[in-house]
């Protein structure tokens, strides 16, 4: 079994360190090029998880007594999710970092839950709608009655008693990040460098606590509630707080003009630890939701391995530069909501048409090869017609408001 793909933030922690009145203007945000092809990377990985768990999850080892093949690397796909979460909280950080830090003015919590909003609900809307029409149209797919709809109309997947199954079944990370948005303005100004450590502490404390009671409630349920519940925003509070220290860690350090000698080493090291849970992940994958302990602490520990990487990239460290600032990682950057959006509506109608005499291999192969361009298409359409537009539209009426 895989482990899917967040309470209230942390009580404010007493801090009396004040921020700095000098530094660098706040009000032009960082550019990082290799984070945007890093988050390019996360849909990616998704992308090819599901299709090779749809079909049969193959044996994808070069030659027959390999110790190990391409699937330990797709196993583990369902892992972009945690690199989603995690950079996003780094980058949304940023303005509240230089707010704290450099004496920038203080971001404006009504255009940031804009931008949010205009993030995730016009491009989720719009499918919403396109596949309740094919459904209606057609009969592929599933309708929803009145009190579904509403529910999806508020993300309101996997909450309360009656919990809703979200249509798409990748839309259930959507209300944990929305969450998220929600309570960062909260936890932002304990961003500060004495804090730091106590946040840190209050976060761990909050998922760990939070997973330990959620599997204790739902042990005896089936693993898709048991799933549900315990993958909320208390149980993955963790992820995005560590994603928000690093953020927060790389503002400050520019401001002192500090970055370490050999950033590629961050970079590595944090690959390393990435392996390493990964590899502890595979190997018991099957008591993964039967309260192993990795259920309380694999979000966290992912994501403090995953900090040095983001450093590194944010620094121009040469291996993420190689990897993720270039032209076609930005690119999947730039629509990898798109894509993971899309992906699953259009990989599920395509799979049944594969040839049955197929090798589980080759309809890896022959599922990826068409449902990978179409996902770009449709990706692309949605980024230039829908999220783009209505981005910048939404904070130029925000700036007129002012």
């Amino acid at each position: 079994m895989r482990p899917g793909p967040g309470a209230r933030p942390a009580a404010a922690i007493p801090c009396s360190e004040k921020p700095p009145h000098s530094g660098p203007p706040g009000a032009a945000a960082y550019t990082i090029p290799a984070l945007d092809g890093l988050r390019g990377f996360a849909a990616l990985w998704v992308l090819l998880f599901h299709v090779w768990m749809m079909t049969g999850l193959p044996s994808m080892r070069p030659f027959d007594g390999a110790p190990f093949g391409l699937e330990a690397f797709l196993t583990m796909g369902w892992a972009g999710v945690d690199l989603f979460f995690c950079l996003s909280a780094f980058l949304l950080v940023l303005p509240f970092a230089r707010w704290r830090y450099a004496g920038a003015t203080r971001p404006d919590t009504g255009r940031y839950l804009m931008r949010r909003v205009l993030r995730i609900y016009p491009a989720y809307l719009v499918q919403l709608a396109i596949l309740l029409l094919i459904a209606a149209v057609s009969g592929h797919g599933r309708t929803l009655g009145g009190g579904e709809l509403i529910a999806h109309l508020f993300l309101w997947f996997n909450l309360g008693q009656d919990w809703v199954a979200p249509l798409v079944g990748v839309w259930f990370t959507l209300p944990i990040e929305f969450s998220f948005y929600l309570v960062l303005p909260l936890i932002a100004p304990l961003i500060d460098r004495r804090c730091w450590p106590w946040l840190l502490l209050a976060s761990i404390a909050v998922a760990v606590g939070y997973r330990i009671w959620a599997y204790a409630i739902t042990a005896a349920d089936p693993l898709a509630i048991r799933i549900a519940e315990i993958e909320r925003l208390p149980g993955r509070i963790d992820q995005f707080v560590i994603g928000m220290l690093a953020g927060a860690a790389f503002v400050a350090a520019s401001i002192q003009g500090w970055r370490p000698r050999r950033p590629a080493l961050w970079f590595w090291v944090g690959v390393a630890g990435m392996v390493v849970l990964s590899a502890a992940m595979i190997r018991i994958a099957d008591r993964y939701w039967s309260g192993h302990p990795l259920l309380y602490v694999w979000h966290g520990l992912f994501s403090l391995c995953l900090a040095p990487v983001l450093l590194a990239c944010a620094w121009g460290a040469r291996p993420g530069s190689g990897l993720f600032d270039n032209r076609p990682m930005r690119y999947l950057g730039k629509t990898s909501f798109g894509i993971y959006l899309w992906h699953m509506p259009i990989l599920i109608p395509i799979l049944p048409h594969l040839p049955a005499s197929m090798s589980p291999a080759g309809r890896f192969w022959a599922l990826l090869a068409l449902v990978l361009p179409a996902t770009l298409l449709v990706a692309h359409l949605s980024y230039v017609w829908i999220e783009r537009p209505l981005q910048r539209g939404g904070g130029q009426v925000r700036a007129r408001t002012r």
